[in-house]
């Protein structure tokens, strides 16, 4: 299988009911599975997609380790397919997407699953599958030490956001959505292509990854109006909460006042003064299982 290379986040590699679930797809298929265990080295995951005939890179990890595998793979060789082993703390893209928790049915599904040509977003001369948060989601996700996510899993977010609740300042700037220009405090914003983050938390109910938009969560106390053209159309019951505003678009900017302001893209933080967001519609190759929610916003 020497053309399908699996990058794992090398945190797991004593995992042991990993290492039964890789001994056990190699003896019941025959093969030997390509394997490299991350070493937090700069630069690494380029020169592992850089080596020949590779057609299928799969990001074993968590949202983090999917980022950085997804970064590189489009600077080295976006022609390259993209799978994902759910090996992480909160894992909300592979939670939203329905792969599979499961060790040897993840290998399998990215061994074997069918493909699909779906959207991922540049911010600034970045890139990112699942979502930007600023403000409170991205202060948790920032804060929560690694050694209680080890222990509590996606429960460590919810934790840390209680203790940060009563010293947490709003965010304050000014969001451009297709041009509509949108001034707010606001408590978080979130710039999605997929559903949910922060451990389970879902901030665009129906987002697909396949549509060629952006859906933007605010969360603000304010009155914010957006024309109809940028409101989705949507039955969901999160989209009734009065603070949660929801617009839909393919370009979002957003510039928050002070300076110098940290966004997580998919769990990893990203400074920048100002952030401008663009969806690049089905130009990623990615294995996910057929009926998976995220994909059908074309039909």
């Amino acid at each position: 299988m020497n053309e399908i290379k699996f990058i794992i986040n090398g945190k797991r590699k004593d995992d042991l009911k990993l290492q039964e679930a890789i001994e056990n797809i190699q003896k019941k298929r025959e093969i030997k599975l390509d394997i490299y265990f991350t070493k937090g080295v700069e630069g690494e995951i380029f020169e592992e997609i850089k080596k020949e005939n590779l057609k299928k890179v799969v990001a074993g990890g968590g949202d983090g380790t999917i980022n950085q595998v997804l970064n590189a793979l489009l600077k080295v060789n976006p022609n390259l397919e993209l799978a994902i082993l759910p090996l992480g703390t909160a894992n909300d893209f592979a939670t939203a997407a329905r792969i599979p928790f499961n060790l040897e049915e993840g290998i399998n599904l990215a061994l074997d699953g069918e493909s699909f040509f779906v959207d991922y977003v540049k911010v600034n001369q970045k890139y990112f599958l699942n979502v930007a948060t600023g403000g409170f989601g991205a202060q948790i996700t920032i804060s929560t030490p690694p050694a209680l996510k080890n222990i509590l899993g996606g429960k460590a977010y919810a934790l840390t956001g209680l203790l940060k609740l009563f010293s947490f300042v709003p965010i304050e700037g000014t969001l451009w959505i297709d041009g509509y220009e949108v001034e707010s405090s606001a408590i978080a914003v979130a710039v999605c292509n997929a559903r949910q983050a922060g451990g389970g938390v879902i901030l665009a109910p129906e987002a697909c990854i396949d549509d060629g938009k952006l859906d933007i969560a605010l969360f603000t106390f304010k009155n914010v109006e957006a024309p109809a053209h940028l409101q989705p159309k949507t039955n969901s019951i999160l989209s009734r909460f009065s603070f949660r505003k929801l617009f839909r678009g393919s370009k979002v900017k957003f510039k928050p006042k002070n300076g110098l302001k940290i966004m997580n893209l998919d769990g990893e933080p990203f400074e920048a003064e100002v952030f401008e967001f663009e969806i690049i519609p089905s130009k990623l190759k990615l294995t996910l299982p057929s009926n998976s929610p995220l994909l059908g916003g074309r039909v």
